[in-house]
């Protein structure tokens, strides 16, 4: 009888498995039985699939003419400047394929203040390869944060000429607005920026017919005399413009992506009220105006309490020029004021940031770096404790460690210092609730003081994001050990 029973059990499982394999066969073939015994064809649900880009970018060479006064060689996702705004939703992740279409240059793309693996960082020869010339690359990682960010070529001045774009992640929780753009500012060269690179490394010129300019003047607010500002890729004699009701709360999600350029931000007629610092939410603050660093980005919330058109300004730093939008009510036609502004009143200072919670560090080992920033204009070489990249030895450090980090500036120049990776405390007198941020300004002659929790093992470049500061050398490798 135990055998019988056995042989009605193997009978029974060969008959499953027949089964299943002519179902299995059916389905491959795209044979699914209907309701009358027939069968139609469908595609095979079950065949795996990887999951589909949520962008596809194609970077190219083009020529741009952003102030509409000369056209020059630029490299772009798709032919845009900016480059396609990518705007997803927290607790997702993001796949994005990047297809190399230039013909003889590698590039590669960072994704500015975003807490990825180190594989995903797009900085050649730390962490991964730049994508060679005719080369697809997907990036792929998991979006752990919400606010506003960036993305930019990594590989030498591709930004300059065009390589960048916003990146917004959107939390279930923010606050209702009406209106909610990115303002993207940047500087714009008539020529090459490798032949303006070029002309820095012969050192400052010896009358005011040589370039750059800028040398000659306030070497210590910037190295070029750039040809145009841009807001959104638009010169002043074209500006953005931006149209809501009378009444509106809108919320300006500012990056500056300049190469070299700090700018100051104001808009006509309205306080800024400031809700987030790159990226992360703080206490909201009001000031009248903001000085931008290179890569750092504010979010700011304007109520336009009467009809009438207001212009924003970003103006250079030394005063050489600046970058408009328009914003304006329904009832009223968009009209741009180009004269340069006063910035009178409060401006925006690290000590008024506080994180909306408390950001102190858990216990544990402590390491500390103290690191001179240093340079010389005559060769145009500029150095972290003395040593310009990539001719450094790596900052070595352990997972769980709390890094803390001195800077001194011993120039007469402005560096917005940026770390790939993590977040850091700004040590300003914040206390515990110090905001949190991943560039900091460290002015001429001055200091800044941060500190982070390494707990995002790899190699993660430390640099100026002054653009040509960082491929003339500012720039260091914090590696965590094995």
């Amino acid at each position: 009888m135990a055998n019988d029973e056995s042989h009605i059990r193997q009978d029974r499982r060969a008959w499953l498995q027949a089964s299943a394999a002519g179902l299995a066969t059916g389905a491959a073939w795209g044979l699914v039985p209907t309701a009358r015994g027939a069968t139609t064809t469908r595609a095979a649900a079950y065949v795996p699939r990887p999951r589909a880009a949520d962008y596809r970018f194609r970077v190219q060479a083009t020529t741009l003419d952003p102030d509409e006064r000369k056209s020059v060689p630029g490299i772009t996702v798709d032919g845009r400047y900016p480059g396609p705004e990518i705007r997803v939703r927290a607790g997702s992740s993001l796949r994005v394929a990047v297809n190399n279409g230039l013909a003889d240059s590698p590039t590669s793309i960072h994704w500015h203040g975003l807490l990825v693996p180190a594989g995903m960082d797009g900085v050649p020869d730390v962490a991964n390869y730049p994508i060679a010339a005719g080369r697809v690359y997907v990036y792929e990682f998991p979006l752990r944060q919400t606010g506003t960010y960036w993305y930019h070529s990594h590989w030498q001045l591709q930004e300059q000429v065009g390589l960048a774009g916003p990146l917004i992640i959107e939390s279930s929780d923010d606050p209702h607005v009406d209106r909610d753009v990115a303002v993207m500012l940047g500087d714009w060269l008539h020529g090459s920026p490798y032949a303006a690179l070029d002309v820095l490394k012969k050192g400052p010129p010896p009358s005011p017919s040589g370039a750059p300019a800028k040398m000659e003047g306030k070497p210590d607010l910037s190295d070029l005399a750039y040809d145009a500002f841009l807001l959104n890729g638009r010169g002043t004699q074209d500006p953005w413009t931006l149209k809501a009701k009378r009444g509106a709360r809108i919320r300006l999600r500012i990056i500056n992506a300049g190469a070299s350029t700090y700018f100051r931000v104001r808009l006509d007629g309205h306080p800024l009220t400031i809700t987030h610092a790159d990226g992360l939410a703080v206490r909201p603050v009001t000031v009248d105006h903001i000085l931008m660093g290179m890569a750092e980005t504010y979010d700011v919330q304007v109520t336009l309490a009467k009809s009438g058109s207001y212009t924003l300004h970003a103006m250079a730093q030394d005063g050489s020029g600046q970058a408009i939008g328009v914003l304006h009510t329904s009832d009223v036609a968009p009209k741009a004021n180009l004269a340069l502004p006063a910035f009178d009143g409060r401006e925006l200072d690290y000590r008024d940031l506080r994180a909306a919670a408390p950001t102190t560090l858990p216990a544990g080992p402590a390491r500390t770096f103290e690191l001179a920033l240093g340079g010389n204009m005559a060769r145009y070489i500029w150095t972290i404790n003395g040593e310009a990249y990539p001719n450094t030895a790596p900052l070595l450090i352990r997972r769980g460690e709390r890094v803390q980090i001195a800077m001194r500036n011993d120039t007469s120049m402005w560096h917005p210092m940026h770390l790939h990776g993590h977040f850091f405390r700004v040590l300003q007198g914040a206390g515990d609730d110090a905001p949190l941020k991943h560039t900091v300004n460290v002015a001429p002659k001055g200091t800044a003081r941060i500190e982070f929790i390494a707990d995002n093992p790899g190699r993660w470049i430390f640099h100026c994001h002054n653009l040509y500061h960082f491929e003339a050398g500012m720039a260091r490798v914090f590696e965590y050990e094995a």
